[in-house]
Order: C-alpha cells, then structure tokens, then sequence
C-alpha cells in the first residue's frame, strides 16, 4: 500500500476532466481521507479505481463512483463537501 503521492497519481491516471479545479480538489480531498482513514479509505479507492478500467471515460466514471461509495460506508459525509 503506497500512500505517498495520492492526488498526483489520481490527477496522473484519470486527468482532470472538464472541471480541472475541482477534480484537482477532489484528488487532494481522496489523499487526506486516506491519510486521515487509512486502509479501509486506500482500499476502497483502489477498488473504484480499478473499476474504472475499461469506462467510455475513466476519469467521470471515477470522479462519480468514488464519492458515492465513500458515502455508503460512511467514510464521506454529504456535508463534508
């Protein structure tokens, strides 16, 4: 589990889309919950991630999925936001 550099291997992997400043956002939102969350935030990062292979647009795909899956297991509140 490598947790160093998160956001700029998100940024790297899934672009920034068209809204660069709040998938940049995002990204650096994602780094600190894993470093606030640890594991349990990695893992399911790396889960959406990986399940974003494949998607007519990756980055979207991920960017959406992401959030929604934080929320349902409670690592991300809606207000956080």
């Amino acid at each position: 589990m490598d947790l160093t550099r998160i956001a700029e291997r998100l940024e790297a992997r899934f672009g920034l889309g068209t809204s660069p400043t709040l998938r940049r956002a995002l990204y650096q939102r994602l780094d600190g919950l894993i470093r606030a969350q640890g594991e349990e935030a990695y893992a399911l990062i790396s889960e959406v991630a990986a399940d974003a292979n494949g998607k007519k647009d990756p980055g979207k795909y991920f960017a959406f999925s992401v959030v929604r899956r934080l929320r349902e297991h409670g690592i991300l509140a809606s207000i956080e936001l």
